[in-house]
C-alpha cells in the first residue's frame, strides 16, 4: 500500500509540473499580431519622445548654452555620444556575451529527463519455446499500464570539448578585433569633429570681421551720398558703393549659411538634437598654428614606421588571420573520431522492478568514415582561407603606406598654401594702409580706400580658411599614422627633433649661396662680393642648405629664420619690401613632400636677368602666385659661357603638363619632369 500511495503521489507530481510547464511555454511564446493603424501611431509617438529623450546634452562636458565648447569637449562628448559609436560600443558588449557562450559550451553536457506514459492495455506477450519449437501463453507482464522514468546523465565529448576550445579562442580573437575597429572608428570620429569644429569656428570668426567691414563701407556710403547731395561727388561713386554692399550682404549670407551647415553637422556627430543651442569656444590661434611641426622634421620613414605598428586596422588584419588558422584546427579536430564519456543515475516507478534506482556508466568511440573526404577538402580550403587573409593584410599594409604618404602630402601642400596667403595677405593689408595713407592726404579717393580694404578682407577669409585646411590636415596625418587627434600635439610625429633625414647644417667648411635677384647658386666659405650673372653686391646672398639652392637659412641682411615657429606673431613680408627679396619661408612645399610633387624645365639662357624675366613671364599661366622662390635656377658655365637652367618646382601632375602646354604655346622649349625621374 505505501508503495502504491507513494507511485501515486510521483503520478499527481509530475502531472502538475507537466501542467504548469505547459502553461509557462504558452504563455511565453504568445501569438505575435500585427498591431492597427491607431496601435502604429501609439507607439511610434512613444519611441519618438524616447528617442528625443536620448540624444539631448547630459552636460557632462561643457555646458551647453552658458559656457563655450572646447575642440577637447566636443571630441570628448562625441566619443561618449555619438550614434555610431554607440552601436560599435553594443557590438563589443554582443562580443563579449558570445565569447562567455562559447566558453560554457567546454562543459560537459548534463541532462536530466523526467516522463510519465499512460497505455490502454497491458504490455501482455507470448513466450517461445525452443524444446518445442512452438509459441506458448504467457500469463506475466513486465510493464504496467501506467509508468514513469526520471534520469540524470553527465556526458562528456572529448572532440566537443576541444572543438569549443578552439571556438572560443576565435571568439576572444573576434571581440579584440571589435574593439581595435572601434578604436578606429573614435579616431575617424574625433577627426571629422575637429574638421567641423574649426571650420565653424572660422566661419563665426569671419562673420565678426566681415560684419566691422559692413559697418565701415556702410559709412562710406553715407558719407559719399552726402557728398553726392552737396554736389562735391558723382553720383556713380555713390551707387559702386552701394553695389559693394550689395555684394557684402551676399557674403554674409553665404558664410550664414556655411555656418549653420557645420554647426548642424557638429551637433550630429555629438549625438545632439539639431535644436541644442552652443557656443564655440575660439582659442587665440598663432600659438596653435606655431606648435605646429615644420615639414622638414617629418621623417616618412619613421612616420610608415609608427603606422604600421599602431594603426588598428593593421592588428583587426593580424587578428584576422589568426582566425583562420583557428578555424583550420577546428577543419582538422573535425577529422578525428568523437570519443564520449558518460554516466548517470536512473529511476523507474515501475514495481515490478526488482530495482527502482540504478546507475550506468560507459565510453563511446565513432567516426562518421563517409565524411572523411568532405572534411579534409574543407581543410584544404581553409588553409587558402588563411593565405586569403594574409594577402588581404598586405593589401591593408599597402593601403597604410600609401595613406601616410598621401596626408604628409597634402599637409606640405597645405603648409605651402597657408604661407602663400599669409604672404598675400600682409601684402593686402600693407596696400590698405597705404591707401589709407594717401587718402589722408588727399591723394586717394575713399572708394578705391574701400575698394583696398575690400581686398584685404578676401585675402584675409582665403589665408583663414587656408589655416583651417592646414590644421585639419595635420590632424589628419596623425590619425593616418594611428594616433588619436587628442594625442597629437604630444610631439609623437615628431619627437621633439628633426628626423627628417636631411642635413640642413653644412657639415664642411664650403657654403652655398644664392643670389635672391638672379637664382645663382655660389659654393664658397662666403658669398661673392658682387653676382656674375646679374651684378648686384653679396648682401642679395643667402645660405642654402640643398644642392637645390631652394631652402634660404640665413643672410647677411636681416631675415628670420626660414621654420614655422614665428607663424601669426607678425606680417611674413615687410611693408614695402619687394617679394622676391622676401626669404621669410619658401615657396615650395619643402622635402617631405617635394620628393612626391612634378617639376617643369625650361630651356637655358645666357643673357644676365633671363631667367627672372622668363618666370615673370609665366606668371599669369599657373595656379598659385609664382616668384623665384617657386623656382630652382642654376648656372653652368660651358665654352666660357655661362648658361641659366629654370625650373618650376613643386606641382602636382595636373599642374606641371598644363603648364608645359601653355609654355609651349609662347613658343617656350618646356618638358616635365615627373618624381624619381633620372633628370630629377
Amino acid at each position: 500500500m505505501a508503495e502504491k500511495k507513494n507511485v501515486g503521489i510521483l503520478r499527481t507530481g509530475m502531472r502538475k509540473s507537466f501542467l504548469l510547464f505547459c502553461i509557462i511555454l504558452l504563455t511565453v511564446s504568445g501569438c505575435t499580431t500585427m498591431p492597427g493603424p491607431q496601435e502604429m501611431e501609439k507607439q511610434r509617438e512613444e519611441n519618438a519622445r524616447k528617442d528625443v529623450e536620448l540624444i539631448k546634452p547630459a552636460m557632462k562636458y561643457g555646458n551647453f548654452g552658458e559656457s563655450a565648447l572646447t575642440l577637447e569637449d566636443a571630441i570628448r562628448y562625441a566619443l561618449e555620444n555619438n550614434l555610431d559609436i554607440r552601436i560599435q560600443r553594443l557590438r563589443q558588449e554582443i562580443a563579449e556575451e558570445e565569447t562567455m557562450v562559447e566558453k560554457l559550451g567546454m562543459l560537459p553536457s548534463l541532462k536530466a529527463d523526467a516522463s510519465w506514459r499512460r497505455r490502454d492495455v497491458l504490455r501482455k506477450s507470448d513466450v517461445y519455446n525452443w524444446d518445442t519449437d512452438q509459441d506458448q501463453k504467457d500469463f506475466t507482464v513486465s510493464e504496467l499500464k501506467e509508468n514513469g522514468w526520471a534520469n540524470l546523465v553527465l556526458t562528456w565529448n572529448v572532440l566537443d570539448t576541444m572543438m569549443a576550445y578552439v571556438r572560443a579562442g576565435e571568439m576572444e580573437i573576434q571581440e579584440e578585433e571589435v574593439k581595435q575597429q572601434r578604436i578606429r572608428q573614435s579616431q575617424n570620429l574625433a577627426l571629422d569633429v575637429t574638421r567641423a569644429y574649426w571650420h565653424a569656428a572660422a566661419v563665426e570668426d569671419a562673420l565678426d570681421y566681415v560684419h566691422v567691414v559692413e559697418d565701415n563701407l556702410k559709412k562710406v556710403k553715407r558719407n559719399m551720398e552726402s557728398a553726392v547731395g552737396a554736389g562735391s561727388m558723382d553720383a556713380m561713386a555713390a551707387k559702386d558703393a552701394e553695389m559693394r554692399l550689395k555684394e557684402l550682404e551676399l557674403t554674409i549670407r553665404q558664410l550664414q549659411s556655411n555656418l549653420s551647415k557645420e554647426r548642424l553637422e557638429l551637433a550630429q556627430l555629438m549625438g545632439l538634437n539639431q535644436n541644442v543651442q552652443f557656443t564655440l569656444a575660439r582659442p587665440p590661434i598663432k600659438p596653435i598654428v606655431s606648435a605646429l611641426p615644420h615639414t622638414k622634421e617629418l621623417d616618412i620613414d619613421r612616420l610608415e614606421e609608427y603606422a604600421l605598428l599602431h594603426r588598428p586596422e593593421l592588428f583587426v588584419s593580424d587578428l584576422e588571420v589568426m582566425i583562420q588558422k583557428e578555424e583550420a584546427k577546428n577543419k582538422i579536430l573535425a577529422m578525428f573520431p568523437g570519443i564520449s564519456v558518460f554516466a548517470g543515475t536512473h529511476y523507474e516507478d515501475n514495481r515490478l522492478l526488482l530495482s527502482n534506482n540504478w546507475n550506468t556508466i560507459g565510453a563511446g568511440i565513432g567516426l562518421e568514415l563517409l565524411d572523411l573526404p568532405a572534411r579534409y577538402v574543407a581543410y584544404k580550403g581553409q588553409k587558402k582561407a588563411v593565405e586569403m587573409a594574409k594577402a588581404q593584410r598586405l593589401m591593408t599594409t599597402v593601403g597604410v603606406i600609401t595613406q601616410v604618404h598621401l596626408a604628409l602630402l597634402d599637409y606640405a601642400v597645405k603648409v605651402d598654401r597657408f604661407r602663400l596667403l599669409d604672404e598675400t595677405y600682409a601684402l593686402a593689408t600693407s596696400l590698405f594702409e597705404m591707401a589709407k595713407t594717401k587718402n589722408q592726404a588727399g591723394r586717394l579717393p575713399e572708394l578705391a580706400v574701400t575698394q583696398r580694404h575690400l581686398e584685404e578682407m578676401a585675402a584675409k577669409l582665403r589665408r583663414d580658411e587656408s589655416v583651417v585646411d592646414m590644421l585639419v590636415a595635420y590632424k589628419r596625418l596623425c590619425v593616418s599614422i594611428g594616433v588619436d587627434p587628442l594625442e597629437c600635439d604630444k610631439g609623437v610625429l615628431t619627437s621633439g627633433q628633426a628626423t627628417s633625414g636631411y642635413d640642413y647644417t653644412p657639415t664642411t667648411g664650403l657654403k652655398k649661396w644664392k643670389c635672391l635677384e638672379c637664382g645663382y647658386i655660389h659654393t664658397g666659405p662666403e658669398p661673392p662680393e658682387t653676382c656674375p650673372i646679374c651684378g648686384v653686391g653679396r648682401d642679395a646672398f643667402v645660405e642654402v642648405t640643398d644642392a637645390a639652392g631652394t631652402t634660404p637659412v640665413t643672410s647677411s641682411a636681416n631675415v628670420e629664420e626660414n621654420d614655422l615657429s614665428g607663424w601669426g606673431d607678425g606680417p611674413s613680408i615687410v611693408p614695402g619690401e619687394d617679394i622676391a627679396r622676401s626669404a621669410g619661408s619658401p615657396g615650395m612645399a619643402g622635402p617631405a613632400s617635394d620628393r612626391f610633387l612634378w617639376k617643369v624645365q625650361m630651356g637655358a639662357f645666357t643673357e644676365a636677368g633671363g631667367p627672372n624675366k622668363r618666370v615673370s613671364e609665366i606668371k599669369g599661366l599657373a595656379m598659385r602666385l609664382f616668384d623665384n622662390r617657386d623656382t630652382e635656377i642654376t648656372t653652368t658655365r660651358l665654352n666660357g659661357k655661362l648658361f641659366n637652367r629654370v625650373r618650376v618646382l613643386g606641382l602636382a601632375e595636373t599642374q606641371a603638363k598644363e603648364l608645359a602646354r601653355n609654355l609651349e604655346s609662347r613658343g617656350i622649349d618646356a618638358w616635365v619632369i615627373p618624381p624619381h625621374s633620372s633628370h630629377w
